[in-house]
């Protein structure tokens, strides 16, 4: 639920922004908030290499490619596209031992499926950029979560995990930021008390405790499911609240992505 509805939050401050300077302010905001208990917790391990490579990868390309598509096509095509990430990191996990079943095949076709309803907007028109980065994101994500995968394994904390992943994409984005003109402080300052600042450290210190506690408590299968289901509860929001009004094609591609997520971990 929180990131179904940061997903939302996001979108005027990157019509006013841009999604790069956005990634770059919400990397800010999520270090600070995670700092000091990553620090109590421990970061100095071997495993903080992966957590660092996978933040660069998952938040810093990733999470850029997203934001840029909640920009281009809105949230109800984005989430839904992007959460095929689940499906692709199951794919990838092949890579370290895991081993593929009939389902997780099953789910990739419904992904496949939902993904072609989505990617068709108004009159039938394919929205080739925004679904493009939306795949892209998914991509970027599905590599940095089994990297973090690895840092699990290894022993990292996931607060810690977090604090790392944000740091290390937060450090290169502002650097491809300045070398692209700058402007941070400007948005710094025009961002520090709206709603951003709450919405980040929620979005990317809180949600990813949150499903680490998840892991924890209902195990991988149960959480994955329940965070497929992320898209449905965006669209629902991005119509409670007015912002959009996803198609009877965006609704059906999301349930579509939902069900492959439900099945691949059956």
């Amino acid at each position: 639920m929180v990131w179904a509805y940061a997903s939302v939050a996001y979108r005027p401050f990157i019509e006013r922004h841009g999604a790069l300077r956005v990634n770059v302010i919400r990397a800010l905001y999520a270090t600070i908030a995670s700092v000091i208990p990553a620090v109590i917790l421990g970061i100095l391990t071997p495993a903080a290499l992966w957590a660092l490579a996978g933040g660069a990868l998952s938040l810093g390309a990733g999470d850029t490619m997203y934001l840029a598509s909640i920009g281009l096509v809105g949230v109800s095509v984005a989430a839904p596209v992007s959460y095929t990430f689940i499906i692709m990191a199951e794919v990838m996990a092949l890579a370290i031992g895991e081993r593929p079943t009939p389902l997780l095949i099953a789910g990739g076709a419904l992904v496949v499926l939902g993904v072609t309803l989505i990617s068709r907007g108004p009159r039938g028109r394919l929205r080739p950029r925004g679904v493009a980065l939306a795949l892209g994101a998914a991509a970027a994500w599905a590599s940095g979560w089994v990297m973090i995968r690895v840092a699990d394994v290894g022993g990292l904390s996931p607060i810690s995990a977090a604090f790392l992943r944000v740091s290390a994409a937060g450090l290169i984005l502002a650097l491809i930021a300045v070398a692209r003109g700058g402007g941070l402080t400007k948005t710094i300052t025009s961002t520090a008390r709206t709603r951003l600042p709450i919405v980040a450290a929620a979005d990317l210190a809180g949600g990813s405790a949150l499903f680490a506690l998840a892991l924890g408590l209902i195990g991988v299968d149960r959480s994955m499911v329940i965070v497929g289901s992320m898209p449905l509860m965006a669209q629902g929001i991005a119509w409670a609240t007015g912002s959009e009004r996803p198609s009877a094609l965006e609704v059906a591609g999301a349930v579509m992505v939902t069900l492959a997520v439900a099945l691949a971990f059956t």
